[in-house]
């Protein structure tokens, strides 16, 4: 099985508290869905390795390091947050093109995804505008832009609507089977049975990361 994400002694601590402790862990590719109670550490762990908070430790993906390769690292790895915050001045369209240049994203992909989530007509708007529901289409597009080894997505199903949520899970499952991006998927809401291919089970239990 070939190691996607390997951990080793990393452990991180908010003052005097340690909130996340991994000894070791390897999780091959595949999509990983993150289970634990509120504040168990699940946000914590997504950030980790998406590279936004500093730890002790080291964590590779695909054989790169997040300390001595943190450009590198960084590029295989996408992010979108829960409730994910964007300067409201900014419009849609310039997130979207700032995203598409830096991953080299063709123009294509980038029409394709602001379509899936219906975004386009709301593209020109200063992202201030946009309801909660909006701006977390706007977060999964730019999670999706690119070629990302990795896509980690934080309760992406929360404020969706309805239409948009079979779309996301399409859009995960197309991803691992034509691309072969893995994902990491915190929600407390169920996922749908079935739709997502290689889907395993992984949870925040006694401060670690363990596979179920």
């Amino acid at each position: 099985m070939f190691c996607m994400l390997h951990f080793l002694q990393v452990q991180k601590s908010y003052g005097e508290r340690t909130v996340l402790s991994i000894p070791s862990l390897q999780l091959g590719e595949g999509i990983y869905w993150l289970q634990g109670s509120n504040g168990s550490g699940k946000t914590t762990f997504l950030r980790m390795v998406a590279g936004l908070l500093p730890f002790r430790g080291e964590i590779l993906l695909n054989e790169r390091s997040i300390h001595k390769s943190p450009v590198e690292y960084r590029r295989l790895v996408s992010w979108a947050d829960a409730e994910p915050l964007y300067p409201d001045f900014l419009k849609g369209r310039d997130l979207v093109a700032f995203y598409q240049e830096i991953r080299k994203a063709d123009s294509g992909q980038v029409e394709y995804l602001t379509d899936v989530f219906g975004l386009r007509s709301y593209l020109s708007a200063p992202v201030g505008t946009y309801s909660s529901g909006m701006t977390k289409k706007l977060s999964l597009v730019l999670a999706f832009i690119g070629t990302p080894s990795l896509i980690t997505l934080d309760e992406p199903l929360v404020t969706l609507d309805r239409e948009s949520i079979p779309a996301l899970y399409q859009l995960i499952a197309a991803s691992r089977l034509e691309k072969n991006t893995s994902f990491l998927i915190s929600s407390h809401q169920e996922l749908a049975a079935g739709v997502l291919p290689e889907e395993k089970v992984i949870a925040v239990v006694d401060q670690t990361i363990k596979l179920i």
